[in-house]
């Protein structure tokens, strides 16, 4: 017959959990984030950082066209941006790996190249402007909480709840069981 679990026990489980979460550290899984931004002059700029707000510096950037012939390759430097020219208005592919499994794929659409390239500025001589020798990160790396994060932790603490709760409903199940086998029930 299994052993219940008795009022001298339950304080001990209670110890053990919460040292346990007490003793819990940050888990230092990151997910690589990424985005692409326009350039004038037919330059697409690919920025990569982990969800802390560190740059993915030295990760792979492979860039492949539309019938996925790679177009070119380099890494995201210190700043984790990689800048490229594009030639054809076509679909692109930018994918960047940062070892360990992390990895991101970003499509670029046609019309987006288009658009940019429509864009583009032109100064008074009609000569189209360079975009700066050294890029400087555009994208916004904030490291906030993300839903799934915050809906997850709800979720144990509900699941905790809950636990404590069957707990002491066994505990009055037990009690009412014996005052109900020795009769002072009414």
């Amino acid at each position: 017959m299994p052993r219940r679990i008795t009022p001298l026990r339950l304080p001990a489980l209670f110890a053990v959990l919460l040292a346990t979460l007490l003793a819990a550290r940050d888990v230092q899984a990151h997910r690589l984030d990424a985005q692409v931004f326009l350039l004038p002059s037919r330059k697409v700029q690919v920025e990569g950082w982990f969800s802390g707000g560190d740059a993915a510096k030295g990760a792979k950037v492979q860039v492949f066209g539309a019938q996925e012939q790679l177009l070119t390759e380099g890494q995201l430097n210190e700043q984790g941006v990689f800048v490229f020219s594009y030639g054809e208005v076509a679909p692109h592919a930018v994918v960047i790996s940062a070892g360990a499994g992390h990895r991101r794929v970003l499509a670029i659409a046609e019309s987006a190249l288009e658009q940019a390239r429509a864009e583009t500025t032109i100064d008074l001589q009609g000569v189209a402007k360079e975009a700066s020798p050294s890029p400087v990160p555009l994208a916004v790396r904030d490291s906030g909480a993300a839903v799934k994060d915050v809906l997850v932790g709800v979720g144990f603490l509900l699941a905790l709840a809950a636990f404590v709760l069957s707990l002491r409903n066994a505990q009055k199940l037990r009690a009412l069981g014996a005052a109900e086998r020795k009769g002072t029930l009414n």
